[in-house]
């Protein structure tokens, strides 16, 4: 009796396992099924803040007709802002243009969107502002800057959407996160035989059209292929943090001894001639800008605790090195662009720390004031035949570059 009834005794045992495994899976999934509908509204917008949509056409772009609050990353004062119909900062624009009026768009990511500044604080403003004062004509500058955009997802933006705005300027500002976010796009990307980009398709309209597996159902394998997923990214192999795909890796072609990104910046910087091509054939004159981040300029700029080491910068460390301001140089003239490189206004002046803001890589309000002031001087000489004869006082660059004060 007792070898039968050891067998029997295993059985019971796998049996009430199997069972307890069964009910904690079916337990789990009830659990995550709830949360996932109590949370639906959240996953429906994309984004934790509803701000971004997916996209069919430039991967994600900003939600139209809203009203926006945030956090001043510095001060933790509340900004606010609209988004008018055509998910852009702003107001309104008028479509058709308006005759009389001088339209400048500007392209771009955080730097141009700037949500972190007030409407009159933000360069785009300011730009409006002072090019105003020079001629007698009515001055728009249009702000569609869309967070995480590069050249491509700018490029695909104003093929799709933007060219109702019949601008006459194409203003388009090269940060210098658009290598790796260039690079995390382009997968998404589909490319025409002729090499032309057609369209960046967020995963969750292509899933839209691909038959489900079976798998896919089931919320606790989706969870646990997630969980997998954020725990190698917190726990991988020492040096794989400082990849190009890291949050930690997207500047290393910034520093004095960089890796070989060079396939990176070519895919970047092809769609820039993509928008010069949309600007000769719309008769719209096109510009592209840049400036240096705050480790570029200074060894305690954008000093906030921990903030450098969230991008993979080195605290107390300034990056000399002149490599991507040249490449931009470069190219700009192979392909007879206008480039307005700011680099050395910002790396030659006074206290350069007071220009960006302390806990994120942006311009702080006198950053802003003075990018807008050099792409004014910049626009007054490459842009004739509208403007004023003399350049004013309050935007003549003055003989020392030390004692250059931005305007208030």
């Amino acid at each position: 009796m007792k070898i039968i009834r050891s067998p029997l005794r295993w059985l019971k045992h796998i049996t009430l396992a199997l069972i307890t495994l069964i009910l904690l899976a079916v337990g789990s999934e009830v659990a995550l099924r709830v949360a996932e509908y109590r949370d639906q509204d959240s996953v429906r917008s994309y984004d934790s803040e509803g701000f971004l949509i997916p996209s069919d056409v430039s991967y994600h772009r900003i939600r139209p007709l809203q009203d926006v609050s945030r956090k001043h990353p510095d001060t933790g004062e509340t900004i606010q802002f609209s988004i008018n119909s055509l998910g852009l900062r702003g107001a309104e624009p008028a479509i058709p243009k308006p005759a009389g009026v001088f339209r400048i768009l500007c392209l771009g990511g955080e730097t141009v969107l700037a949500p972190e500044m007030s409407d009159e604080d933000t360069f785009c403003s300011r730009l409006e502002s002072l090019l105003q004062k020079q001629t007698e004509l009515k001055v728009e500058v249009i702000n569609a800057g869309v967070p995480d955009a590069c050249p491509l997802m700018s490029y695909l933006h104003l093929r799709h959407s933007l060219l109702g705005l019949q601008p006459d300027l194409i203003l388009f500002h090269f940060d210098m996160s658009d290598v790796a976010d260039d690079h995390a796009l382009r997968r998404y990307t589909q490319i025409s035989d002729a090499g032309v980009p057609l369209c960046s398709m967020h995963p969750l309209f292509e899933k839209m059209h691909e038959p489900e597996r079976l798998e896919s159902h089931f919320f606790v394998y989706r969870y646990t292929l997630r969980w997998l997923g954020d725990y190698w990214v917190e726990n991988q192999p020492a040096g794989l943090d400082r990849d190009i795909d890291t949050p930690q890796g997207k500047y290393l072609w910034l520093e004095d001894h960089p890796p070989d990104w060079s396939v990176y910046v070519r895919q970047t910087l092809e769609p820039i001639q993509n928008i010069q091509q949309i600007a000769q054939g719309t008769y719209s004159r096109f510009i592209m800008a840049s400036y240096p981040k705050p480790w570029q300029v200074s060894e305690t700029a954008m000093g906030g605790e921990q903030a450098r080491a969230q991008l993979g910068v080195r605290a107390g460390v300034t990056y000399g090195s002149r490599f991507p301001f040249e490449l931009l140089e470069t190219y700009s003239r192979q392909i007879n662009l206008s480039f307005c490189d700011t680099s050395r206004t910002f790396q030659s002046i006074q206290d350069p720390d007071r220009y960006y803001l302390q806990n994120v890589s942006q311009f702080s309000r006198e950053g802003h004031a003075l990018y807008a002031r050099e792409l004014a001087l910049y626009i007054l000489k490459e842009v004739p035949g509208i403007w004023s004869r003399e350049v004013p006082s309050q935007l003549e660059p003055p003989a020392d570059r030390q004692a250059l004060v931005p305007l208030r």
